[in-house]
């Protein structure tokens, strides 16, 4: 090891330090300067006799690990210098470059729904065939837009022969559902529309049986959005109109049936909340951010769109994200001002100096506030959430806040606070039956051991200090289902790693040496 420190700093031009991570394959790294931003600070190679990176590979042998080997080197140019090694770990997950920790791969927050989902009753299959009426409107209608489209183009599109009943029912077998009518009766008049040739708008309906595997890749259904503990924004937005879609972030009754080819999906939708209708069509995919869209009431409606007006493109959903910058406006006028408040569910505020978040009652179906701006920190924001409204995530950088205002929101269920320079107490968060997830990495907090005290929470994010003063209480992380270490860190921060494992999963050794200055 202090041969691995004396090459580093021989090939050092600056003050600054370099984190590997090596395996059986080779290697990564990063280096950093003395502000701890990534930079140029040296060069090592073999000719010139200091081959750091060999010597590093010599060291991961010497200690007989098979898996993850991080090394973090610091040092100043012909000075002293200190080697820390990390080896070992569960799946070779670095806590040095990935400071997390997911104690239960199997929780899901809150609208966010693992597979396995009971069936709607609608979606059972009893075996009859495609009802006939309906089998007769799409046939009529396919046969429209067939006309029309030959008219246009000089030829009919090529959608090839339909499925029998059978081939359907075989696959509404593997699928576990029953598609809805007027999709059972497409399916009996094409066999798929490849060529794009428009019949259902931008969507092109696809075999059934490419239908069935996408059904069943990764896990069933479709979507998946930020189901990720750690994502930016977990909160499940509402389709628009609001009422039609079930406010899940996936579901097991979105059937995925038909790309546009430009990275977007159709899905049939099984399970439709109460305004809904079984059978609607959403989408989902590059163009669609945010929410899962809602498209038509039916395949059938579809098609009706399609064969008057040819060329139909599906509007586009409104915009429930709101971007604003304050630059001094009072925050509360600028709502009242707004065109439509009522599709607005994430505002995002920026250039703001002191602010009301009781401001931002005008707003009945917001559901997540940020207040980050990187150029300029908000001077006090007021974290009162206006009563009746359904916020469930705040997430505050500014330098005054006081965290029990928050404390009445009882809706609430992911915070981050940062930026203050005088301590807060947190204390008054245990008042929030639905805190899942809390980050306080940036903040300045002077009653860390309230933590303990919070009766929802399952994902943590603190800074090193914090971690230590929380566990210095006897605390233990048995309820987490996953942990964060906030801000850069280090390979010394192992026994931070392993103090968030679970039973079961392997410890990891490490080691620091430090040389002659």
């Amino acid at each position: 090891m202090h041969e691995v420190g004396a090459a580093f700093v021989a090939g050092l031009v600056r003050v600054g330090s370099m984190r590997a991570s090596l395996s059986a394959h080779g290697h990564q790294s990063q280096t950093y300067d003395d502000a701890g931003d990534a930079a140029l600070i040296g060069r090592w190679s073999a000719s010139s006799g200091t081959d750091v990176y060999g010597l590093l590979a010599r060291l991961r042998s010497a200690t007989g690990v098979d898996g993850a080997f991080v090394v973090e080197l610091s040092g100043e140019p012909a000075g002293g210098y200190a080697v820390d090694y990390h080896a070992g770990g569960h799946g070779g997950v670095l806590p040095a470059l990935e400071p997390m920790v997911v104690r239960d791969a199997e929780y899901r927050y809150p609208d966010h729904p693992p597979a396995g989902m009971l069936r709607p009753a609608a979606a059972a299959n009893d075996g009859r065939p495609t009802d006939p009426d309906v089998l007769v409107e799409v046939r009529t209608l396919v046969e429209q837009f067939v006309a029309e489209h030959t008219r246009r183009s000089g030829a009919p599109p090529d959608f090839g022969p339909g499925y029998r009943e059978a081939e359907i029912l075989a696959a509404e077998h593997q699928l576990g559902v029953r598609l809805p009518e007027d999709l059972r009766a497409l399916y009996r008049v094409i066999h798929d529309d490849g060529k794009e040739s428009g019949l259902l708008g931008p969507f092109s309906p696809a075999p059934l049986e490419r239908v069935v595997a996408w059904y069943h890749e990764d896990r069933p259904a479709s979507y998946g959005w930020n189901d990720d503990l750690f994502a930016d924004i977990p909160v499940v937005f509402e389709t628009h109109p609001y009422g039609h879609v079930r406010r899940v972030s996936r579901s097991d009754w979105w059937v995925t049936f038909a790309p546009d080819h430009g990275g977007n999906y159709a899905v049939v939708d099984l399970d439709p909340a109460g305004s809904g209708t079984y059978g609607q069509i959403l989408s989902y995919g590059r163009d669609v951010d945010g929410p899962i869209a809602h498209v038509a009431g039916s395949v059938r409606q579809l098609l009706h769109e399609v064969v008057a007006t040819p060329d139909w493109e599906p509007p586009n959903p409104p915009a429930h994200e709101w971007l604003l910058d304050l630059d001094g406006s009072d925050l509360a006028d600028l709502v009242a001002a707004s065109a439509d408040r009522s599709v607005i569910q994430f505002v995002h505020l920026r250039r703001a100096d002191r602010l009301r978040l009781t401001d931002l009652a005008g707003l009945p179906h917001l559901r997540a506030i940020r207040v980050l701006d990187v150029r300029q920190k908000a001077t006090h924001v007021d974290l009162a959430i206006p009563p009746g409204l359904p916020v469930e995530q705040v997430d505050v950088t500014a330098e005054h806040f006081a965290p029990e205002r928050l404390a009445t929101a009882r809706s609430l269920r992911y915070v981050t606070l940062a930026g203050n320079e005088a301590p807060v107490q947190i204390a008054a968060l245990a008042a929030l039956p639905n805190l899942v997830r809390l980050d306080l990495a940036g903040a300045v907090v002077a009653d860390v051991s309230a933590i303990a005290n919070l009766p929802a929470l399952r994902v943590l994010t603190l800074d090193a200090e914090q971690w230590q003063e929380l566990l210095a209480t006897g605390w233990t992380p048995k309820n987490l289902a996953a942990a964060r270490l906030g801000g850069r860190g280090n390979v010394a921060d192992a026994e931070w790693h392993d103090a968030m494992r679970r039973a079961g999963q392997p410890t990891m050794r490490h080691r620091t040496i430090r040389g002659p200055r």
